[in-house]
């Protein structure tokens, strides 16, 4: 989703678009699939967002879905794990690294992080339909890496 879309009608103050502007254009850049532009773009934004707060997370999952569009595991799992070190309450990190860690072959800490997406649901303040499709994806995730833990499952 664009952020454009998720920002406030009207004017904001010209030191927010200039903080937001790299975002804007890794954005830009994702959507031409230029992944590697895309991905200077969204660092440098990272460098206007304080340490623990809402942009950087949101900048973390746009970078870790462009290193998973490269096919990128390792790179994508340490740009959400560095959103998960900064406190991110925010589900989808916890889903995506579950799923990269089960697809590498590591139930155990896909396991992890699904407990840790479900624990998180509540602060993240998810509306219903949010909460529900979190829940959903979630222990679905979590019932196939134990399978996998249990040696049930496709490796």
């Amino acid at each position: 989703m664009s952020l454009r879309k998720l920002l406030p009608r009207g004017k904001l103050p010209e030191d927010i678009m200039r903080d937001l502007a790299p975002v804007f254009e890794g954005e830009r850049l994702h959507k031409q699939e230029r992944y590697g532009q895309a991905v200077i773009k969204y660092k440098q934004a990272l460098e206007n967002f304080p340490v623990g707060s809402g942009g950087r997370f949101m900048i973390y999952n746009k970078i870790g879905i462009v290193y998973e569009k490269l096919n990128q595991s390792d790179q994508a799992i340490a740009i959400y794990q560095q959103g998960v070190k900064e406190g991110t309450i925010t589900p989808f990190t916890y889903q995506r690294l579950a799923f990269l860690h089960l697809d590498s072959g590591r139930p155990e800490k896909a396991v992890d992080y699904c407990n840790r997406g479900l624990k998180c649901l509540k602060p993240a303040k998810t509306n219903l339909f949010q909460e529900i499709y979190f829940q959903i994806l979630l222990r679905n995730l979590r019932r196939k890496a134990r399978q996998r833990v249990q040696g049930l499952g496709k490796p």
